[in-house]
């Protein structure tokens, strides 16, 4: 999501509709068609990901589902104050964690998903995830992090509704020059994501991952080696290994630099850097931008002429939900997603189709009814990479 790849947005735009003026290319375009963009909307929730066995039931973020007639069906969408267990529906909390924090001490969570016997009262800490301390997670960690077209690295808070950026710093990080498919020019960030000690790890349109510090936006060369198996620019997200895991790994989505409309999902394990591929990325108009949770689920939003965002299985790269987004007004140029407190937060900035106007903007989406609101509109950022550590809450 580099400057070089914004700009090619308005050509992927105007060859789809036939009408190519200057530098039109179908293996070097980024952006996404727009259209009756707007506010709110249903957004939709999509397909159910491949067929089951009656009377199986699972869990889709806080969405109930059981098999009827071959297929999943909402049972029933769980509240804020519930979580969904995929074997119990909607409870107070999820057995399989054992215990769960009630304000600030710990609970036994019963078989039923009750919350039982008082375990420990967490006093000056913090209870998160059935423990006391925050789980080892940082304040820093919790947040969402951005970084723009200008090189600018900020933090995001989603947290009571209050939506609200905050400049870290500008990264001056010695990427080289963009992979020779891209032009060759100086690099500048493609995408992001942050681990759970809330470092940083920004891959620029050179291949090189920096690893940067979000309290100073100071950066340091990672080990990564530069187009390793493959992959020369990719969406990048982590995930915890199973919920409540404090282990996660780093997934990757695209490939070859000259061709952003395909490529691999596939697994980046942080401590070694070695890439373990998963399987081709679902079919769409270009490959996506990933996020995780803590609860162990992988995200990806896919944009272009027809948006939308899908549940990922970790091991096999299938769709296991599926969220329509409305299309933006206008052609996309840059884009970045993250998932905090429950929600999925998409930055996108448009252009008219001359490329004369420019709106960034911040859209929420509601995975529990497919609701989509635009909840920041034309922001001073080009926001062109986010990411947010397995610490960050995943109910609101």
């Amino acid at each position: 999501m580099a400057m070089l790849k914004e700009l090619l947005g308005l050509s992927f735009f105007l060859a789809a509709a036939g009408l190519c003026l200057i530098g039109c290319s179908d293996s070097d375009f980024d952006g996404g068609a727009g259209g009756s963009g707007g506010t709110g909307g249903s957004g939709g929730t999509g397909g159910t990901g491949g067929s089951c066995t009656a009377g199986e039931t699972r869990c889709q973020a806080n969405i109930y589902q059981s098999c009827e007639n071959g297929s999943y069906s909402k049972v029933r969408a769980c509240t804020a104050d519930e979580v969904c267990s995929s074997s119990l529906g909607c409870v107070d909390c999820d057995p399989a964690q054992g215990k769960v924090c009630v304000g600030s001490s710990v609970h036994q969570c019963s078989e039923s998903g009750a919350i039982g016997a008082l375990v420990e009262e967490c006093w000056a800490n913090k209870c998160q995830g059935g423990t006391c301390g925050n789980g080892g997670c940082s304040e820093e960690s919790m947040l969402v992090y951005v970084v723009d077209g200008d090189k600018n690295l900020l933090s995001f808070s989603p947290a009571d509704d209050k939506n609200e950026f905050k400049l870290i710093g500008k990264l001056d990080c010695p990427a080289g020059p963009t992979w020779p498919a891209r032009g060759g020019l100086p690099s500048s960030p493609f995408s992001m994501s942050v681990d759970r000690q809330a470092r940083a790890w920004v891959l620029y349109g050179s291949g090189e991952i920096f690893w940067v510090d979000t309290k100073d936006a100071s950066c340091n060369a990672s080990t990564f080696s530069k187009g390793a198996s493959g992959y020369e620019l990719f969406g990048m997200g982590f995930a915890a290994d199973q919920a409540g895991s404090s282990s996660e790994k780093l997934f990757i989505a695209g490939g070859d630099a000259g061709d952003l409309s395909g490529g691999n999902l596939a697994q980046l394990d942080p401590t070694t850097m070695t890439i373990n591929t998963i399987n081709t990325l679902p079919s769409a108009d270009l490959s996506p931008e990933l996020t995780g949770t803590g609860n162990g689920d992988l995200y990806a939003y896919f944009p272009g002429l027809s948006a939308f965002v899908a549940k990922l299985n970790k091991s096999t790269g299938a769709v296991e939900h599926k969220w329509n987004v409305p299309a933006a007004s206008g052609s996309v140029r840059a884009w970045a997603f993250a998932h905090w407190g429950g929600k999925f937060y998409i930055f996108v900035t448009t252009t008219d189709f001359l490329g004369l106007s420019e709106n960034s903007q911040v859209i929420r989406l509601d995975p529990s009814d497919g609701s989509t609101q635009t909840i920041l509109s034309n922001i001073q950022y080009r926001i062109v990479g986010a990411g947010v550590s397995t610490c960050a809450p995943v109910v609101n």
